[in-house]
């Protein structure tokens, strides 16, 4: 019944309330139980009867009334007023009139009266107010003013009231209120957790029927930012995760689809030359060397594939183990330069460097090389002859070095520059090296990814016709062994 987040809402409001008004009705019943709050009510109701009676008492002493008239209007006094009125005598509190017939005190004497007047300050103070036990055991409050003046002599007039207990009293002053304001409370309490679930439930029931469309594979899911802040963070983790999951998805289509042409080029290649040499159809020396040499490079670009694909995916796996050592840059970078320097010579690039004293890294001597060396290579594919490739080394703030890789190549488009990391992506696919093997999209994903896992960080920049430059940014000696020298990628 209550595993809804309404029900479990409208619970803890009633809750809070009912915890709100059992507090509030035992501080009232600790108000009630003083005997000055609990006595002035009935006081002042006593006084206002005996100052009303004393009028009609001074009417009847001035029309000359006899003892009848006074009673009737001391018994009419007392059932009008829900009030016990008594006559006694001054000089010896005995009981000579009462106004209850059952149960009567006449005889009795009213002595003992507890003073209250240090509890009840405002009460008029020339009366006689207190607290009054009978002999019978019941407690009366009573209340009396002289009424010498009216002619009665040595009799006193005592006005009584039972004396109120404190459940009593709370019943009467409190018990009313606390009860409509408990029905008004509760009524709001469940008008205000209907509103609050509504507020917090509407976007938490889109938020089900999104995920139940992602589930389904409509990656097109996204949530309006409403209700709680909490939500409104939940809706927006929730519509990043879809953008994540669609370009996934859509990551992973392509992936299949570059795979697929990538190896269909390749083997399309290899099965028509070798059938050329199965039909004889290469009947002649150079024919059959020329379908042996196809055969051969297709293979190889085959295996460089794979072996590229394997690669990526044991770092995305953490499963290739890098071997860390203390690595000097100024010598990875000299060795790439000195590696591709007859290349860039070939095609008539300059191949330039600018290397400063670094401090050395943490890293994997081989896998630096694996990086820089293809950034140099992208940047010598890219830039035509004339054009010049340069490669810098500096060091940064806070112990960061940075590499530089520079071209003055073609650039690369705005719109490809955002995914030129991604796996098979290639802004130009139809661009072929100079050695005559395509590339297959994978260099810069592998680039990336040895990067981050040396703790760097790797930037492109460029705009189209003005080249393009590569940005690896790498902490300094920074020790991240293993107890046997390596390190999950």
């Amino acid at each position: 019944m209550f595993n809804t987040l309404r029900s479990r809402l409208l619970l803890s409001y009633i809750g809070v309330i009912a915890i709100a008004l059992l507090v509030i009705t035992l501080a009232l019943l600790f108000f009630a139980s003083r005997p000055g709050v609990r006595y002035l009510s009935t006081m002042q109701h006593l006084a206002a009867v005996g100052a009303s009676n004393r009028q009609q008492l001074f009417r009847l002493v001035e029309t000359g009334a006899d003892t009848a008239a006074y009673e009737r209007l001391l018994e009419q006094t007392a059932v009008d007023n829900n009030v016990r009125v008594i006559i006694a005598d001054i000089t010896t509190k005995q009981i000579l009139y009462d106004s209850q017939r059952i149960n009567s005190w006449l005889g009795d004497t009213i002595e003992g009266v507890q003073n209250l007047r240090r509890l009840l300050p405002n009460v008029d103070t020339n009366a006689i107010t207190g607290v009054f036990e009978h002999s019978d055991g019941s407690r009366w409050l009573v209340y009396s003013q002289p009424v010498s003046s009216l002619g009665f002599g040595r009799l006193q007039i005592f006005y009584a009231a039972p004396e109120p207990t404190t459940l009593a009293f709370f019943r009467q002053a409190f018990f009313r209120p606390i009860v409509v304001g408990a029905g008004v409370a509760l009524l709001l309490s469940i008008l205000l957790a209907a509103g609050l679930a509504n507020w917090v439930v509407r976007p938490l029931r889109q938020m089900d029927s999104a995920a139940e469309g992602v589930a389904r594979g409509d990656y097109d899911q996204q949530l309006s930012l409403d209700g709680p802040a909490e939500v409104q963070r939940l809706a927006a983790s929730f519509n990043s995760m879809s953008s994540q999951v669609k370009k996934t998805q859509q990551a992973q289509r392509d992936f299949v689809s570059n795979v697929s042409h990538d190896l269909k080029t390749p083997l399309t290649s290899i099965l028509g030359w070798s059938q050329s040499l199965l039909d004889g159809t290469a009947d002649t020396d150079a024919a059959r060397q020329q379908a042996a040499t196809i055969i051969h490079n297709e293979t190889e670009r085959m295996q460089r594939m794979v072996n590229q694909l394997l690669d990526l995916a044991r770092i995305e796996s953490g499963q290739l183990r890098l071997t860390y050592a203390q690595v000097d840059l100024q010598q990875v970078l000299t060795e790439v330069h000195d590696n591709l320097a007859r290349r860039a010579q070939e095609q008539s690039t300059f191949l330039t460097c600018d290397l400063q004293p670094v401090p050395p890294i943490w890293g994997d001597y081989d896998r630096l090389m694996q990086v820089f060396t293809n950034l140099v290579d992208n940047a010598m594919t890219h830039t035509p002859a004339g054009g010049r490739v340069h490669l810098s080394l500096k060091p940064q703030e806070e112990e960061i070095i940075e590499v530089k890789v520079q071209d003055t190549g073609t650039g690369i488009a705005p719109e490809d520059l955002p995914r030129i990391f991604e796996r098979f992506y290639q802004a130009d696919k139809s661009r072929v090296r100079d050695n005559g093997r395509r590339g297959s999209g994978l260099g810069l994903a592998i680039v990336r990814e040895l990067v981050e896992a040396h703790q760097g960080t790797i930037r492109a920049y460029s705009q189209p016709g003005q080249g393009s430059a590569f940005v690896v940014r790498l902490p300094a000696q920074r020790r991240q062994e293993r107890p046997n020298g390596s390190r999950a990628a």
